[in-house]
């Protein structure tokens, strides 16, 4: 994968795409004008929001041509926001041509009439494009929010269906004080006009096997299956969607399980009445950790094998075909923490509750099945982990970057096809680290590879609270930044 080597102008939107690491904040390796001197009205490929955000996902849908992204708002009290978006490409067939303006899309268009369509959308995309007249051809996302849900706590974790680009059906799930599953419908699609269907209500009701459906989008649906109070229940704090059986779906949560879900996808559906609903059922439970547990993956090509991490400050992976044991492949010596930072919206307790040795976040390779990736609390390090050599990391991306950045690391991510991870920082940065390396690390002894210098580089204004990448692509990433989500071409 080459794209790392790009330089930065003649990709499309110059402001928006990663520098080569070293040349951010000198005069002669900016070519434009960076995020942070743009307002939100002026960027390009960028979406601002009314409220704080937090969590992103965002996939492309090759049978509709469509960009799917969802956002999730961070905001105190009980007033949050899950946000669907739409994003339509633009610029791509605005090429030059005889010297003309790349943004008309008609070559007669300066004569057109005020009130003429042609004239309309001239004027849509002169605002749109005004500082990319020397670019042959510009590319980016047009993004618009077609379907939104008020949720009452700050969600910790998005994911689309990884069915989706097969099916077309736009699915995706959200992780608060339950696992609450969507659906978006259509009501009418010559307007656009969109609505999130609520399909599941997963609580993690330890005392058995807890399925919950239903049509509502109101965030004030607080009731299981069996008429509880998912109030009562002990929190979700993550989970992850199987990408090889979409069928299956695990919560981790503060109560030291993790909750193994069958979506009956492959089954006959319920029928009540002439209405056919969606129904999930328990797999399994189990006690993964000694503490609340913070986050949970499956491995690449897995529908068996998962990891988790806790605030017991260990790595565990599990087989579902034999639960009986477990196994520890890591467990930090030594506090990660570099700085003391507040910790986001991912962990519920208080600052004073967590173990200094707190695992926060997992990331599972797409390359390599046995490689996974973790950041403790308040940490600027990034961990990676072979499963065949457990106990000692085979390398560490230090986000210190030599020992001048002390700001925590908030989010990782492996990129869909390649072996880059993707983080995102209170230093406001979201870097690109390749890790194409890492099996050399095998030959370098105990410790493993040190790896200081990222690839690329992306500075925003605000701290980088998450980062994503452009699922079954790779080619753009998105970083969320205050009330904003921008999109980024690598």
């Amino acid at each position: 994968m080459d794209w790392y080597n790009k330089k930065k102008m003649g990709t499309g939107a110059p402001a928006y795409t990663p520098s080569p690491y070293g040349s951010m904040g000198t005069s002669s390796g900016s070519l434009s004008p960076t995020a942070t001197t743009l307002g939100p009205m002026d960027r390009d490929s960028y979406y601002f929001s009314q409220l704080p955000l937090y969590c992103a996902d965002w996939t492309y849908l090759g049978l509709e041509d469509k960009e799917c992204v969802a956002l999730s708002s961070y905001k105190e009290g009980f007033n949050n926001k899950l946000q669907i978006l739409h994003g339509s490409k633009y610029g791509s067939d605005y090429t030059r041509g005889n010297g003309s303006d790349p943004r008309i899309l008609d070559e007669n268009i300066d004569s057109a009439s005020p009130t003429s369509s042609s004239h309309a959308q001239y004027q849509k995309y002169q605002g749109l494009l005004p500082r990319y007249y020397d670019d042959p051809i510009v590319e980016g996302f047009d993004f618009h929010n077609i379907a939104e849900a008020s949720v009452e706590y700050p969600i910790t974790n998005l994911q689309w269906d990884p069915s989706m680009k097969n099916t077309g059906e736009k699915r995706v799930a959200a992780s608060l004080e339950v696992l609450r599953l969507y659906k978006v419908s259509m009501n009418s699609y010559e307007q656009g006009e969109s609505e999130l269907l609520q399909t599941h209500i997963l609580a993690n009701n330890t005392s058995g096997s807890s399925s919950t459906s239903g049509s509502s989008n109101n965030a004030s649906v607080t009731k299981g299956s069996g008429g509880e109070d998912i109030n009562t229940f002990p929190p979700v704090t993550s989970f992850d969607w199987n990408k090889t059986d979409p069928n299956i779906i695990i919560t981790s949560s503060v109560d030291t399980t993790c909750t193994v879900w069958d979506l009956h996808r492959s089954h006959t559906l319920l029928k009540v009445g002439d209405d056919t609903i969606d129904t999930a059922t328990v797999m399994t439970q189990l006690i993964a950790h000694d503490s609340e547990v913070f986050d949970v993956k499956f491995i690449h090509n897995s529908s068996n094998i998962f990891a988790s991490v806790g605030n017991d400050g260990s790595m565990r992976v599990f087989d579902l075909r034999s639960l009986e044991h477990s196994t520890i492949i890591y467990e930090p010596s030594l506090p990660l923490a570099t700085t003391p930072s507040s910790i986001g919206p991912g962990a519920s307790l208080g600052a004073s509750a967590m173990n200094a040795k707190a695992l926060l976040k997992l990331s599972t390779s797409n390359i390599d099945q046995h490689h996974l990736a973790t950041i403790g609390i308040n940490s600027n390090q990034v961990i990676i982990i072979d499963m065949r050599m457990p106990g000692l990391p085979v390398a560490t991306l230090d986000g210190s970057l030599g020992g001048v950045n002390h700001a925590a690391i908030n989010m990782i991510r492996w990129h869909p096809s390649s072996n880059y991870v993707l983080t995102g920082g209170d230093d406001c940065q979201a870097l690109v680290w390749d890790c194409n390396n890492v099996q050399q690390s095998k030959t370098n002894g105990d410790s493993g590879i040190i790896i200081d210098t990222p690839v690329l580089a992306y500075e925003e204004e605000l701290e980088v609270n998450n980062i994503c990448w452009r699922q079954n692509t790779g080619d753009w990433m998105g970083v969320v930044s205050g009330k904003g989500f921008q999109a980024v071409q690598l």
